[in-house]
Formats: C-alpha cells, sequence, structure tokens
C-alpha cells in the first residue's frame, strides 16, 4: 500500500498534467478565434497578456490550494508535460476544428444581420434620395437667390 502523503503527491502531478492540458486547450481555443476573426496586433497583445494572467492566477492557485504554497518540482514538470502531449497530440486537430466553427457561426450571424438589417438599409436609402432631392432643389433655390442679391449689389455699385 501506498502511503497517503505519496498518494496525494500522485495526485497532484496527474492534476497538474491535466491542468497543463487544460491550459493549452484553452490557449489553441484563442488561436482558433484568431483564426477566424482578424485582430490588430493591440488587440492580440491584449488577449495575451489577459491569457497569461489568467493562467498564473489559476496555476497559483491550483499550488495553493493543493500544495499549502509550497513549490514544488513536479507540479511544474506535470504543467509542461500535460502541456506538451496536448500539443503534440491533438492540438492541430482542435485548432482547425473550432476554427471552422467560429467561421461558421460567424458566416450565419453574418447572414442573420444581412437578411435582419435588409428593410433598415432600404429605409435609409431611401430617406437618404429623398433628403439628396430636397436638398438639391432647395439649395439651388438658395444659392440663385444669394447670387441675385449679390449680383444686384455689385451692378448698384458699379453704377454709382
Amino acid at each position: 500500500m501506498m502511503s497517503e502523503v505519496i498518494r496525494q503527491e500522485t495526485v497532484m502531478f496527474f492534476l497538474s498534467v491535466l491542468h497543463g492540458a487544460c491550459l493549452t486547450f484553452c490557449y489553441d481555443l484563442l488561436r482558433a478565434a484568431r483564426r477566424a476573426f482578424r485582430h490588430g496586433i493591440a488587440a492580440v497583445s491584449a488577449e495575451d497578456f489577459l491569457f497569461w494572467t489568467a493562467t498564473g492566477f489559476l496555476t497559483f492557485c491550483l499550488a495553493f490550494f493543493r500544495t499549502d504554497g509550497v513549490i514544488r518540482g513536479y507540479v511544474a514538470a506535470g504543467i509542461l508535460i500535460g502541456a506538451v502531449l496536448y500539443h503534440f497530440s491533438v492540438s492541430a486537430l482542435v485548432v482547425r476544428v473550432f476554427a471552422r466553427l467560429f467561421l461558421s457561426v460567424k458566416r450565419i450571424f453574418c447572414a442573420i444581420m444581412g437578411v435582419v438589417s435588409w428593410p433598415a438599409k432600404k429605409i435609409c436609402r431611401f430617406i437618404k434620395k429623398i433628403i439628396e432631392i430636397a436638398g438639391k432643389s432647395g439649395y439651388n433655390k438658395f444659392r440663385k437667390k444669394l447670387r441675385g442679391n449679390c449680383d444686384g449689389k455689385k451692378e448698384e455699385k458699379a453704377q454709382q
């Protein structure tokens, strides 16, 4: 039989392997989202900052609550092993599948928004035409009126 301490350390090691795999999976979701929705460098930097901040916090919580804050080398090794195993086994497949899923959701959302916004676009175009027609006729009349006043004043000054 194993002693209780060794059993707890073994469980902690396997939890840290799972933790490493889960963190890498979350980053793969972020990578897939970046493939589906193009980002600028500032957005990518902000996402990475938030991801690594959350990763650090979650890793700290794992170590703090399971090992009473004692830093254990096998925990760091377990996280690294879990991340490496996940990355070299299913990471590429997960990124590809989720990128396609996100692209499909994006296309469906854009199609729905196109259908929903179609009446609004028609109404806006109609209102824009009315404003242009009214504006052109009104603007031209106003302009002619101004020209008439300006030309009349110039002629009066020229005659004097």
